[in-house]
């Protein structure tokens, strides 16, 4: 059984991921109809992922007995003036994601959790490589 603390860090993380990968879909949504289809592509590859990652961790907090809440989602923008602001905005709220995974990577080793530090420290990585991706996919969008 995993300690509320521990619990409750893992469950706002999941919540955190599932926002952003709406929002990411809205984003590749948005893109899809302005023509983009390669970034809108790439986008929603990040939207799958974020689900998967969020159900990993819901499906962890199973494993050891407990039901994790799903919160409710505030607002999800669904327009963007231009395909580079659309590929920032999802820049920025990858940044946010990293900060929260950070946040909840610090609550597992004060905790002296390691079990469930090593479960997740494979996202660490993910969130470089998302970071490096969508540098990459602004520079495409001024193109």
């Amino acid at each position: 059984m995993l300690k509320q603390k521990i619990t409750e860090a893992l469950t706002t993380y999941a919540g955190v991921l599932l926002w952003s990968a709406h929002y990411n879909l809205s984003i590749s949504l948005n893109l899809k109809s302005k023509g983009y289809e390669k970034l809108s592509c790439h986008i929603r590859a990040l939207y799958q992922r974020h689900v998967a990652q969020s159900i990993e961790i819901y499906d962890y907090i199973a494993m050891h007995g407990t039901v994790a809440q799903i919160r409710d989602m505030v607002d999800i923008p669904i327009t963007f003036d231009t395909a580079e602001e659309a590929v920032e905005r999802s820049l920025v709220q990858t940044l946010r994601l990293t900060d929260a995974l950070e946040s909840l990577m610090d609550i597992l080793l004060q905790a002296k959790d390691h079990t469930t530090y090593a479960t997740f420290q494979y996202l660490l990585r993910e969130q470089f490589e998302e970071e490096v991706l969508l540098s990459k996919l602004i520079d495409m969008s001024k193109k």
